[in-house]
C-alpha cells in the first residue's frame, strides 16, 4: 500500500548523496502529485520543472510506445518515463552520467509501478 504522505519520502531517497537536484511525480499536463528536491530554492522551481518536461514527453510521445525520454540541456540532464498513469521525472546537474541517472529512474519506476497502478487515474 503507497500512503501519500511517504511519497516525497520515497522520491527523496533518490535524490541522496549524489548529484540528482530532483526527481517529480506528475500527471501528463504537469500538475504534480509529489515531489522531492535536493536544492533550498522553492517549489516554484519544481512547478516549472514539470511542465516543461511533461510538455516535451507529450509532444515526443505520440504514438505511446515511448519508454524513457533523456534530456540534455545547458542546466542539466533529466530522464522522463511514465509510471501507471503519471509521469516520472528525475533530473540533475550537467555532470551526472545519463546511465546513472536512467537506472535511478528505472528503479524507481519498478517500485512505483505496482502500488500507483492500484490507485484509480488521477483527475
Amino acid at each position: 500500500m503507497l500512503r501519500s504522505k511517504i511519497l516525497p519520502q520515497i522520491l527523496n531517497q533518490a535524490i541522496n548523496n549524489t548529484d540528482t537536484k530532483g526527481v517529480l511525480l506528475m500527471k501528463d499536463d504537469g500538475s504534480l502529485i509529489a515531489c522531492s528536491d535536493a536544492s533550498t530554492s522553492s517549489h516554484n522551481t519544481s512547478k516549472i520543472v514539470a511542465a516543461i518536461t511533461s510538455n516535451i514527453w507529450t509532444a515526443y510521445n505520440r504514438n505511446s510506445d515511448l519508454q524513457y525520454q533523456l534530456i540534455d540541456c545547458e542546466e542539466g540532464r533529466f530522464v522522463i518515463t511514465r509510471v501507471a498513469s503519471l509521469l516520472l521525472c528525475v533530473y540533475s546537474d550537467i555532470n551526472t552520467e545519463f546511465g546513472l541517472l536512467k537506472l535511478k529512474t528505472q528503479k524507481l519506476r519498478e517500485y512505483l509501478e505496482e502500488p500507483l497502478s492500484k490507485v484509480e487515474h488521477v483527475q
